[in-house]
């Protein structure tokens, strides 16, 4: 495939992240204003209006800074959490490896959202009454790589991958497209993967996604 080919297809897929998660957040809210929680909603617009700038922002590249990337992400969880009935916490571990150097590290843009939307939406949905949700992501290196790590404490994976695409709107066969086509083939290593972890008498004890992203600093 030539590289003009190449990009052609990169946009495309990266295209297919912009609309979806903002499109739920609005019918959140407009489900929120039905219920006469109008100065709370206004609020969670004017967050959403940061947040499709941002979103539009970065699309337009191929890459983004990381640290635009966590900016999106962290807006993007902080909105879900205030929708949720009680809330989650949520907490983002950073290599230290990787201080100071945010801003010089590349990432496709909206690779982590998909993902953290899965975790919320899914992983945390039993959780959603009781406010005892927890989201963790942790970015580390690993050699030439970036290992990004979601996880959350809900019931596990209960649906199919189909599911999961047809409820998210969004492929996990996109993501690792778009993973392919920046790693351009030099890893022999799964680049994105969706598990279930359990303890030693098999009980789920949540949902965990691992991307593995060419570490790109410049």
């Amino acid at each position: 495939m030539s590289s003009n080919e190449l990009s052609l297809k990169y946009d495309l897929l990266n295209s297919q992240m912009n609309p979806h998660f903002i499109n739920n957040a609005i019918q959140s809210i407009c489900n929120s204003m039905t219920k006469g929680n109008v100065s709370q909603s206004i609020n969670w617009l004017n967050r959403l209006s940061h947040l499709y700038r941002l979103v539009q922002k970065s699309t337009k590249c191929k890459l983004i800074d990381l640290q635009e990337e966590l900016e999106i992400s962290t807006l993007y969880i902080e909105l879900q959490r205030d929708l949720f009935d009680k809330g989650f916490s949520y907490e983002i571990k950073i290599d230290e490896l990787l201080d100071g150097d945010l801003e010089h590290t590349k990432v496709p843009p909206l690779i982590f959202q998909p993902l953290i939307e899965n975790a919320i939406l899914h992983g945390l949905k039993g959780k959603k009454r009781t406010g005892e949700g927890k989201l963790l992501i942790t970015i580390t290196v690993e050699k030439d790589m970036l290992y990004v790590c979601i996880t959350d404490n809900g019931n596990g994976i209960t649906k199919t991958k189909k599911q999961l695409n047809e409820a998210s709107g969004i492929s996990l066969e996109n993501i690792n497209e778009r993973l392919k086509i920046i790693n351009e083939g030099k890893s022999d290593k799964k680049l994105l993967d969706v598990r279930t972890l359990k303890n030693d008498t098999g009980i789920a004890l949540g949902t965990q996604s691992c991307l593995r992203i060419p570490l790109i600093q410049l």
